[in-house]
């Protein structure tokens, strides 16, 4: 166990910054015996001990090693050494009485059915408000194609999705086909024939249920999982064919004051049967696929969708015509293919993944800045994919602590 609880903060750019750091929970929980209820997080440079923003989220309740500490820096650090064997900063944990909220801290309301189930859920805070829809019908008038995606984006107080007539104040006759960040299909391996198709699921008319929610000073977060469906494919441990029960989880955060909406992806396999299970391999099987997203975005006129190439990571697609709405996508794993229009509708749009077992986007909206979203995503792609800044616990007993606290950068 450390003698001093201290995290330490690396920020792996090569400019001074302040941000959002993301930790797994058990790794902490483990050697500092401190109960979430009394952890309190301070900057090792502030005398004081003013507590920072931070929150423990449980990810899903059936696999505790997914749950993380996410706390905010609001101050900024400088790069790490350039052998990188010095932090950037510290973080003090101890034990006390956590902030009470506050007010404009992000939260989630979930909706439910008569019959219990959760057939949606609003991620809110001071500049979003987010539906999601669990259920395919959401009006429940035979339109079963809205599983999974959220339906309604409001930016600033108007509507992302069909912008235009929310800048006249209209908000009667919006487009009833309006929706993003729907995961449309999932593709997985097929089998080891080197002719045999991708195994193909599709998602948009199947509901999900919720795993889990969490909210607090940092972040706003929903665990959701879809429908359960069979897949008969490669043990990726064993290289045996199995026959598995996979789901689809999705986690989807929004952070205090952000413009976007931060996802991560990942597909959980169980055996079908007894005979389906492996000595020596594991129970929850992580599966390799591919994701295939769909949106229904009326941007009118747009420019041509922005990709950077030898490395196509992000995305940004905005209008000519004000309010000059735009969007952006960034992930970890390469974009695929994009298609606009799609199906020869101007309003649709569809971007597909490359394969990898945990996928992780960042969804950006963006209004009335028509020379700078395509900059934005990709500054947003550097900061929460390719250059996260990270922590980790430090060891000794007194850190060495490289940096001159009246160099920081107040934000």
């Amino acid at each position: 166990m450390p003698s001093i609880n201290l995290l330490a903060v690396f920020n792996p750019s090569h400019e001074w910054r302040c941000g959002h750091v993301i930790i797994p929970w058990q790794a902490i929980a483990n050697k500092i015996p401190i109960s979430p209820a009394e952890l309190v997080l301070s900057d090792l440079r502030d005398l004081s001990h003013t507590p920072i923003n931070a929150q423990i989220d449980r990810i899903d309740p059936d696999d505790p090693s997914r749950d993380v500490l996410v706390f905010s820096l609001p101050q900024a650090i400088p790069p790490v050494s350039e052998d990188e064997m010095l932090a950037s900063a510290f973080v003090r944990l101890d034990r006390g009485k956590p902030m009470p909220p506050g007010l404009g801290e992000p939260y989630v309301e979930v909706v439910y059915g008569s019959s219990g189930d959760a057939r949606g859920a609003r991620l809110v805070n001071s500049r979003l408000i987010a539906w999601f829809n669990l259920i395919p019908a959401p009006e429940d008038n035979g339109r079963n194609w809205y599983s999974g995606s959220a339906s309604s984006i409001q930016l600033d107080h108007q509507e992302i999705l069909d912008p235009f007539p929310a800048a006249r104040g209209e908000w009667l006759g919006q487009d009833p086909e309006k929706r993003c960040m729907q995961v449309a299909k999932v593709l997985l391996p097929g089998p080891p024939h080197p002719k045999s198709p991708a195994y193909e699921v599709c998602l948009f008319n199947h509901s999900y249920r919720l795993i889990s929610q969490s909210s607090g000073s940092v972040r706003a977060t929903i665990t959701i999982a879809s429908e359960p469906f069979d897949y008969m494919g490669v043990d990726p441990v064993t290289g045996n064919n199995r026959h598995l029960v996979c789901e689809l989880y999705r986690i989807i955060s929004l952070y205090a004051g952000a413009d976007y909406l931060v996802e991560e992806l990942f597909i959980k396999g169980k055996p079908k049967a007894a005979e389906d299970r492996i000595a020596g391999s594991p129970e929850i099987v992580n599966l390799d696929f591919a994701v295939r997203y769909f949106a229904h975005m009326n941007l009118g006129q747009t420019e041509d969708i922005q990709q950077v190439f030898p490395v196509p990571d992000w995305c940004a697609v905005g209008s000519v015509t004000e309010p000059y709405p735009a969007y952006g996508l960034a992930t970890n794993l390469h974009i695929d293919s994009v298609k606009h229009p799609y199906q020869n509708n101007y309003s649709r749009f569809s971007w597909q993944l490359l394969p990898g077992k945990l996928a992780k986007c960042v969804h950006l909206f963006m209004r009335g800045k028509p020379d700078e979203f395509d900059t934005r995503v990709g500054h947003i792609w550097y900061e929460h994919i390719y250059k996260p800044l990270k922590a980790e616990i430090y060891e000794d007993a007194i850190p060495a602590y490289p940096i001159e606290s009246d160099r920081l950068v107040s934000v």
